[in-house]
């Protein structure tokens, strides 16, 4: 005896639940940090160009920049208290 084929099962709805947004990209991202030179990368012979030197550089860049995100941060997260009138109490 043939048994009758059934029709294939319809695929699940999707999910109802909400989903999370995905988060917006930073408008002021955080600086990086250069990448260290390893021990083998110098060659300590005074190039014009020595990949140690140019690290402190770009490090010290870097330290210059952080700190100045960092006020940006903290100014952002204060209270924007400026320009706001408090109410006057009526007599």
């Amino acid at each position: 005896m043939m048994q009758a084929s059934m029709p294939a099962p319809m695929p699940a709805p999707p999910s109802l639940a909400p989903t999370m947004p995905t988060p917006p990209l930073p408008r002021d991202p955080q600086p990086q940090a250069p990448s260290k030179p390893g021990n083998d990368e110098c060659c300590h012979s005074g190039c014009t160009f020595c990949v140690l030197e140019m690290y402190q550089e770009d490090l010290a860049a870097y330290e210059e920049a952080l700190r100045a995100w960092q006020q940006r941060q903290q100014a952002a997260a204060a209270p924007a208290t400026q320009g706001i009138k408090t109410p006057r109490r009526r007599a």
